[in-house]
C-alpha cells in the first residue's frame, strides 16, 4: 500500500470524500445563483449582477456559470463509481480540478476569470462596505481587509492544489490496481519451450513423423 495512502486513509477514499464535498458545494452554488436570478437581487456570490452589465451579458454569464457548475458536478459524481469502473472515472475530476486551479490563479489578475459562485476581491470589499454601512474604507481598514483576503485566498488555492494532488494519486493508484488485476487474469497461460535447431537434429527417429512414399 506504499504510495497509496494519504494522512489516515487510502487515496481513493480521500478522493471520494473530496468529490462528495465538492458536489454538495456545487449544488449549493447553483441554488444560490438561481435564487439570486429569480429574486433579481445583488449578491456577492453572483458577480454578474452589476449595473454596467447588459441583459445579454448577464444571460451569457448565468448560462456559462451554470454549465461550469454542472460539468463540475458530473465529474464529482463519476468519482463515486471509480472504485468499480476504473481510473478513467477519476480523470474528469482531475481535469476539472486543474481548470479550477488555473481559473483561481487568473482571478488574481482579473476578477472576471473567477469561478462561478466564488466571490472575488471586489465582491468581498462590497460586502464589507455593506456590513459597515459606509461608502468607502480608510487606508488602515483596506490594508487589514487586503491582508485577510490574501491569506484566506492563498489557503483556498493551496487546498485546491492538495485536492488535485490527491486525485492524481488516486488515478494512478487505480490504474496500477487495474493493471495488476489484468496480469493476474492472464497469469494462467501455459508456456512451451521449443527446442533449438541443434536439439531438434538430435531428436530420436521415432519422434519424427514417418516418411512419405508414393505408391
Amino acid at each position: 500500500m506504499s504510495g497509496t495512502r494519504i494522512l489516515c486513509c487510502h487515496v481513493t477514499t480521500a478522493t471520494i470524500s473530496f468529490a462528495v464535498l465538492y458536489l454538495i458545494g456545487n449544488v449549493l452554488k447553483m441554488v444560490g445563483i438561481m435564487l439570486t436570478v429569480s429574486l433579481d437581487k445583488e449578491a456577492f456570490s453572483v458577480p454578474y449582477h452589476e449595473s454596467k452589465a447588459t441583459r445579454g451579458q448577464r444571460v451569457f454569464d448565468i448560462s456559462t456559470n451554470i454549465l461550469m457548475l454542472v460539468l463540475m458536478s458530473i465529474s464529482a459524481v463519476l468519482v463515486l463509481f471509480s472504485k468499480r469502473k476504473g481510473p478513467m472515472f477519476v480523470l474528469p475530476f482531475v481535469l476539472m480540478m486543474f481548470v479550477e486551479l488555473s481559473l483561481s490563479f487568473l482571478c488574481l489578475f482579473d476578477g472576471a476569470w473567477g469561478l462561478p459562485g466564488t466571490p472575488n476581491y471586489r465582491d468581498m470589499l462590497r460586502v464589507v462596505k455593506g456590513q459597515k454601512r459606509v461608502d468607502s474604507l480608510n487606508e488602515e481598514e483596506i490594508g487589514q481587509f487586503t491582508m485577510s483576503y490574501s491569506v484566506l485566498y492563498m489557503m483556498y488555492i493551496l487546498l485546491k492544489v492538495y485536492v488535485l494532488h490527491v486525485s492524481t494519486r488516486c488515478f494512478y493508484a487505480l490504474k496500477a490496481e487495474s493493471m495488476a488485476a489484468v496480469s493476474v487474469d492472464t497469469g494462467n497461460t501455459v508456456t512451451v519451450k521449443l527446442p533449438s535447431y541443434d536439439e531438434a537434429l538430435k531428436m530420436r527417429a521415432e519422434n519424427t513423423p514417418p516418411s512419405y512414399y508414393e505408391a
